[in-house]
């Protein structure tokens, strides 16, 4: 038994050195964000900045979401759960019996 848990122990140990050795090499830095900011501004026209695609319009973001059939299954299925919850606390006929209350 003993020496079992001395092998699950060195293979753990082992595993998480193996880990840290992998880990350990370092990418070679990327771009810096002011870099890579400045090389966008550059390759895109002016034109293409200001200018700005039609916005298609989707039935689902135009209305309320409420107003759809899951946001009401939603309200609903709250309503059944802060009912139910109401219900049994106010319905709860055996307290909790410990030294501490």
């Amino acid at each position: 038994m003993r020496i079992s848990k001395m092998r699950g122990v060195a293979s753990v140990l082992a595993l998480s050195i193996a880990a840290t050795t992998a880990g350990a090499a370092e990418p070679a830095p990327g771009p810096t964000l002011w870099s890579a900011a400045q090389e966008a501004g550059n390759r895109a026209p002016v034109s293409a900045q200001t200018t700005a695609a039609p916005a298609t319009g989707n039935p689902r973001t135009d209305s309320s979401f409420f107003k759809t059939t899951a946001g009401r299954l939603s309200l609903g299925l709250l309503a059944v759960g802060l009912g139910l919850t109401v219900y049994s606390v106010s319905h709860d006929r055996k307290p909790v019996k410990s030294p501490v209350r």
